[in-house]
């Protein structure tokens, strides 16, 4: 068996394209907050869980509270950022 890292190549490749879909997600967050919405979620369908990981890291590095509504077995997952909530919890 080869060592990981002759897979390195792989990995990299998977993780910048999770970069990519991630920051579309964070961008559309961000428009509609910038809109004046005070709820924002986004509805995963069957994607990797290391993107969903990605997104939420981002969002709680920039402060945020994001929270998981459902988990159903069809792969559907409802990412929930409120501000009201987020800003509470920053205080």
């Amino acid at each position: 068996m080869k060592n990981v890292s002759a897979y390195s190549h792989i990995v990299e490749k998977e993780i910048q394209q999770h970069k990519i879909e991630a920051r579309k997600i964070l961008d559309k967050f961000e428009q509609k907050f910038n809109k004046g919405s005070l709820v924002v979620a986004h509805h995963f369908n069957q994607v990797s869980s290391d993107l969903i990981r990605l997104v939420k890291h981002e969002l709680e590095a920039a402060g945020f509270k994001p929270e998981f509504i459902g988990n159903r077995p069809n792969g559907h997952i409802v990412l929930r950022v409120s501000l009201i909530q987020s800003a509470m919890m920053c205080n």
